[in-house]
């Protein structure tokens, strides 16, 4: 049976937020899909998502693909892995989004811009997708249950898994910061259209959740990778949901 493995390093949650959500749309079309991570989220979004999420060292990534042989590999954000690993497959398609240094890509059958991109950072990726709108996780789609502290309308939430300076920052923005909810629930996407006002930093995955919703201060954060400034200034200006479009793309190379 064909395949598609959807390869996102790094150990934090919002790169498996957006693979979850194309996963998700994969398998909806009839198709195997896997996501593969070092994230230390893995085995409990498993659980909750019922959608297969393999652990595996970036040191080991190259041989793990190899071994399991899928049919599609999809690189999101960096085309060469986190450390340079560079695990190969029959087709190959780079998820790419906003960095602080851009990088090249090339030898991939598609490039997909999982958001819009700077001029400089386009020209090293080549003929690329551009996606009508942000890739997101559908409400609902992973029926977490709510605590009973989040099951009502009107809250003000801090939607946020940085380090606590940063919590305090945004929560500090309200104001009566008393009424403030620091959010640890997943996924927010089921709880957000309950909320009064939202407070985040720029994420990828926030700003697409919160796009065209009025009731949303959003501060960007400094990041090793990710540059959360140059989003916070320029996103989407459509609401369209770019993952049908990310899945149908990914899938058009199965054998």
């Amino acid at each position: 049976m064909s395949w598609i493995a959807y390869y996102a390093p790094g150990s934090g949650l919002g790169h498996l937020n957006r693979g979850l959500a194309v996963c998700l749309a994969l398998r909806d079309l009839g198709h195997d899909a896997r996501l593969i991570t070092n994230s230390r989220f893995a085995e409990r979004l498993a659980g909750l998502a019922r959608c297969p999420i393999v652990g595996v060292p970036p040191e080991l990534a190259e041989a793990y693909v190899l071994e399991a042989r899928p049919d599609v590999l999809v690189m999101d954000t960096f085309p060469y892995g986190l450390r340079g690993e560079r695990p190969q497959a029959p087709a190959m398609v780079h998820l790419a989004r906003r960095l602080q240094q851009p990088l090249p890509a090339s030898g991939f059958d598609a490039v997909i811009q999982a958001e819009p991109l700077p001029p400089d950072h386009e020209a090293l990726l080549g003929p690329s997708i551009r996606l009508p709108g942000p890739i997101r996780l559908p409400p609902g789609r992973i029926p977490a249950p709510l605590p009973s502290e989040l099951d009502r309308d009107g809250l003000h939430l801090v939607v946020h898994s940085g380090p606590s300076t940063e919590v305090t920052q945004l929560t500090n923005l309200a104001p009566d910061p008393r009424a403030i909810i620091n959010l640890t629930y997943y996924p927010a996407c089921n709880i957000l259209h309950r909320a009064a006002h939202v407070y985040s930093g720029a994420g990828y995955n926030i700003m697409a959740e919160m796009l065209g919703r009025p009731n949303h201060t959003a501060i960007p954060f400094p990041r090793h990778y990710d540059d959360q400034f140059a989003r916070s200034l320029g996103f989407f200006t459509e609401l369209a949901d770019g993952t049908p479009l990310a899945a149908s793309t990914i899938a058009s190379f199965l054998p």
